[in-house]
Protein backbone atom coordinates (compact mmCIF):
# COMPACT_ATOMS: atom_id res chain seq x y z
CA UNK A 1 0.00 0.00 0.00
CA UNK A 2 0.82 3.44 -1.03
CA UNK A 3 1.68 5.90 1.89
CA UNK A 4 2.01 9.84 1.58
CA UNK A 5 4.21 12.03 3.65
CA UNK A 6 2.16 11.99 6.96
CA UNK A 7 2.14 8.07 6.69
CA UNK A 8 -1.32 8.22 5.44
CA UNK A 9 -2.18 4.97 3.25
CA UNK A 10 -3.49 5.53 -0.23
CA UNK A 11 -6.57 3.86 -2.10
CA UNK A 12 -7.69 3.78 -5.48
CA UNK A 13 -8.81 6.50 -7.27
CA UNK A 14 -12.22 8.18 -7.56
CA UNK A 15 -15.31 5.98 -7.08
CA UNK A 16 -18.09 5.70 -9.77
CA UNK A 17 -21.64 4.93 -9.46
CA UNK A 18 -23.96 3.72 -12.25
CA UNK A 19 -27.49 3.17 -11.27
CA UNK A 20 -30.51 1.24 -12.32
CA UNK A 21 -33.93 2.57 -11.03
CA UNK A 22 -35.57 -0.08 -12.40
CA UNK A 23 -33.83 -2.63 -10.03
CA UNK A 24 -32.58 -2.73 -6.61
CA UNK A 25 -28.93 -2.49 -7.08
CA UNK A 26 -26.26 -0.03 -8.18
CA UNK A 27 -22.98 -0.75 -9.49
CA UNK A 28 -19.68 0.62 -8.26
CA UNK A 29 -16.51 0.34 -10.15
CA UNK A 30 -13.30 1.92 -9.22
CA UNK A 31 -9.65 2.72 -10.48
CA UNK A 32 -7.25 -0.08 -10.02
CA UNK A 33 -4.35 0.25 -6.97
CA UNK A 34 -1.00 -0.74 -8.55
CA UNK A 35 1.01 -1.59 -5.67
CA UNK A 36 2.48 -5.17 -6.27
CA UNK A 37 1.16 -6.07 -3.07
CA UNK A 38 -2.53 -5.81 -3.54
CA UNK A 39 -4.65 -8.81 -2.44
CA UNK A 40 -8.04 -6.78 -2.84
CA UNK A 41 -10.93 -4.48 -2.28
CA UNK A 42 -13.73 -4.24 0.66
CA UNK A 43 -17.04 -2.47 -0.21
CA UNK A 44 -18.57 -0.14 2.61
CA UNK A 45 -22.49 0.16 2.62
CA UNK A 46 -24.11 2.76 4.56
CA UNK A 47 -27.30 4.60 4.70
CA UNK A 48 -25.72 7.71 6.53
CA UNK A 49 -22.87 9.89 5.14
CA UNK A 50 -19.74 8.13 6.89
CA UNK A 51 -21.31 5.76 8.77
CA UNK A 52 -21.39 2.24 7.08
CA UNK A 53 -21.84 -1.77 7.80
CA UNK A 54 -19.08 -4.39 8.02
CA UNK A 55 -17.37 -4.00 4.59
CA UNK A 56 -17.65 -6.52 1.84
CA UNK A 57 -14.54 -8.38 0.26
CA UNK A 58 -14.90 -8.47 -3.76
CA UNK A 59 -11.53 -9.67 -3.99
CA UNK A 60 -9.25 -8.43 -6.70
CA UNK A 61 -11.88 -7.19 -9.34
CA UNK A 62 -12.57 -2.74 -9.79
CA UNK A 63 -16.21 -3.49 -10.16
CA UNK A 64 -18.79 -4.45 -8.19
CA UNK A 65 -22.64 -4.44 -7.98
CA UNK A 66 -24.55 -4.08 -4.75
CA UNK A 67 -28.09 -5.67 -4.80
CA UNK A 68 -30.99 -5.31 -2.29
CA UNK A 69 -31.40 -1.89 -1.93
CA UNK A 70 -34.60 -0.11 -0.85
CA UNK A 71 -36.34 2.17 -3.45
CA UNK A 72 -36.50 6.19 -1.40
CA UNK A 73 -33.76 5.90 0.36
CA UNK A 74 -30.24 7.16 0.15
CA UNK A 75 -27.14 5.37 0.26
CA UNK A 76 -23.38 6.07 0.65
CA UNK A 77 -20.59 3.83 -0.63
CA UNK A 78 -16.79 4.25 0.22
CA UNK A 79 -14.12 1.53 -1.39
CA UNK A 80 -10.73 0.44 0.24
CA UNK A 81 -7.78 -1.45 -1.21
CA UNK A 82 -5.91 -4.27 1.15
CA UNK A 83 -2.47 -5.99 0.40
CA UNK A 84 -1.38 -9.54 0.68
CA UNK A 85 -0.85 -9.18 4.84
CA UNK A 86 -4.45 -7.58 5.05
CA UNK A 87 -3.22 -4.17 5.52
CA UNK A 88 -6.55 -1.95 4.65
CA UNK A 89 -5.98 1.49 3.07
CA UNK A 90 -8.29 4.62 4.04
CA UNK A 91 -11.68 4.86 2.64
CA UNK A 92 -11.68 6.18 -1.38
CA UNK A 93 -14.06 9.26 -1.84
CA UNK A 94 -17.59 8.84 -0.68
CA UNK A 95 -20.18 8.44 -3.86
CA UNK A 96 -24.23 8.50 -2.29
CA UNK A 97 -26.88 7.30 -4.24
CA UNK A 98 -31.20 7.84 -3.90
CA UNK A 99 -32.24 4.79 -5.02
Amino acid sequence: MARDAGGNVATSAAVAANVSNATAQVTLAWDPNTEPDLAGYRVYVGTSSGVYSAPTNVGNVTTYTVTGLQPGRTYYFVVTAYDSTGFESGFSNEVSVIK
